[in-house]
């Protein structure tokens, strides 16, 4: 099987994003830094401790960590998938249209029915 097929470029961005070395990763979920560029490179796959483990680290979810999903968020239910799909949306805006989409929240739940 190819292991490039696994190639875990989210990891990446989350590691990226909250500026994590692969070393200190590595030391945060007990495995060799060398595993977590493999992960990154798509060399090899984590075992599913590992992967538990960075999904937990990460808070967030395994598919995700897979590139199976953009959304980082854990799916527990189909309301709180809808939830998160917003919340990830809004954090994906720029300041300015955060702002924008706050006050047509706010006009909305004026509105009567």
């Amino acid at each position: 099987m190819n292991g490039n097929n696994f190639k875990m470029e989210n990891l990446k961005k989350l590691r990226e994003k909250r500026n994590i070395t692969q070393t200190k990763l590595s030391v945060e979920i007990e495995v060799s830094q060398e595993i977590i560029s493999h992960y990154e490179i798509g060399e090899s796959k984590p075992n599913v401790d590992n992967l538990i483990k960075l999904a937990d680290f990460f808070n967030c979810s395994t598919d995700y960590l897979l590139n199976r999903t953009d959304n980082p968020a854990i799916n527990t239910s189909n309301d709180n998938n809808e939830i998160n799909d917003i919340i990830y949306r809004y954090n994906s805006l720029s300041n300015e249209k955060k702002a924008q989409f706050k006050s047509f929240l706010n006009y909305l739940v004026t509105l009567k029915e």
